[in-house]
């Protein structure tokens, strides 16, 4: 079973339907100016304010299941429930040079 399934998916049946979802409403209105057809993968990795979406990503593309098993222990451990502090959190562990060098290896 992937770590990720242990993550709350926030109303969403799995974490792939959540991030498909999220992504197929990104050119919509929103905050970030997230119309703009500009805007790179990596700014938009940069704009998810989601741990468990950052977690989901790194661990379908291939991180080490105890890398992501330590993610999700120090988010429930050190981020106080916030959206922000607990993406903090994931961002530092996984960084998009870590992601991109598993998508693109």
């Amino acid at each position: 079973m992937p770590e990720s399934d242990t993550l709350p998916t926030g109303g969403y049946q799995t974490h792939q339907q959540h991030w498909v979802t999220w992504l197929s409403e990104y050119d919509g209105p929103g905050g970030y100016g997230r119309n703009s057809w500009d805007v790179d993968a990596r700014s938009v990795y940069a704009r998810l304010c989601n741990a468990y979406m950052i977690v989901y990503l790194n661990e379908a593309a291939g991180a080490d299941p105890a890398a992501i098993r330590q993610t999700i222990r120090e988010i429930f451990a050190k981020g106080n429930n916030r959206a922000q502090t607990e993406a903090k959190i994931a961002r530092e562990r996984h960084p998009w040079e870590g992601l991109t060098k598993l998508l693109f290896r």
